[in-house]
């Protein structure tokens, strides 16, 4: 169950440099409908009982808005990520000092180790899935298990299309047995876990992952708060007793980010 989030306004989110294929430096950023769209994910997250901490935005880092890759938090710890791009490097400080303040243990990765918080690690109450390959490596998971004893590793899941430079951009927890997910973003032995592990899983199109971003979701109760789906996946949510909440991320989604993307858990 979500508590508390943290967010960063996208006062100076753009399309300043291209890493990762959605990005486009020809598609700017509509600066007042993204902040429009971030208010209104704001407005419905808090409306839902969450309380959202935000953190102020820094000139010259464009993705700080997305709080959800700066690291993890659980249990009062934060794990701050050491992003693989340059571009990306200087959110980390801002993010640690930010919650250091606010009393969090902070903990880092070993030096030459990459992670990138929750855009590749998936949890639902204890259970942690974590992805790799693109941007956060395999050895990531030492430090995540050294740090948090209490949170237990349900599966690694191996990224093999860039394009899902995160996880979290192909895999969702729904509830602790229901899962949505593009089968295509990972390699057949992870697919393979995947279909062994769930009982209850939503298997989406390419449309729906990568024009739709169907699985960078948030789950609130029954409601899934998502950009946009198809009807079909829509269908097997309801046919699971769950309803679908669309807010517009179109902005975000030029620089490869929704929903889940834009929140940092941390209660």
């Amino acid at each position: 169950m979500i508590k508390e989030l943290l967010m960063c306004k996208p006062d100076f989110y753009d399309i300043e440099y291209v890493i990762n294929d959605w990005m486009d430096p020809n598609n700017r950023v509509n600066k007042k409908l993204a902040q429009k769209q971030w208010d209104f994910l704001y407005e419905r997250l808090t409306e839902r009982g969450i309380t959202i901490r935000t953190i102020d935005p820094v000139k010259g880092l464009p993705d700080m808005t997305f709080s959800g890759d700066c690291g993890m938090v659980h249990n009062n710890k934060f794990l701050a990520s050491n992003f693989r791009h340059a571009e990306r490097q200087g959110e980390s400080q801002y993010y640690i000092d930010y919650l250091e303040n606010l009393g969090y243990e902070i903990h880092r990765v070993d030096e030459g180790i990459y992670f990138e918080g929750l855009g590749d690690v998936i949890y639902w109450e204890n259970d942690i899935i974590f992805g790799y390959g693109p941007r956060s490596d395999k050895e990531a998971i030492n430090k995540i298990q050294k740090v948090y004893p209490e949170l237990k590793v349900k599966g690694e899941l191996h990224i093999q299309d860039k394009t899902f430079f995160h996880v979290a951009l192909a895999f969702s927890f729904i509830d602790k047995d229901t899962v949505v997910y593009y089968p295509e973003a990972f390699t057949k032995e992870s697919q393979n876990y995947i279909i062994e592990t769930f009982e209850r899983r939503i298997s989406i199109s390419e449309h729906d992952a990568k024009k739709l971003f169907a699985c960078n979701n948030i789950p609130i109760g029954k409601d899934i708060f998502m950009h946009d789906c198809s009807i079909e996946v829509e269908r097997q949510l309801d046919n699971y007793g769950y309803n679908v909440v669309k807010c517009d991320m179109s902005e975000f989604l030029k620089s490869g980010g929704s929903l889940r993307c834009l929140v940092l858990k941390i209660k």
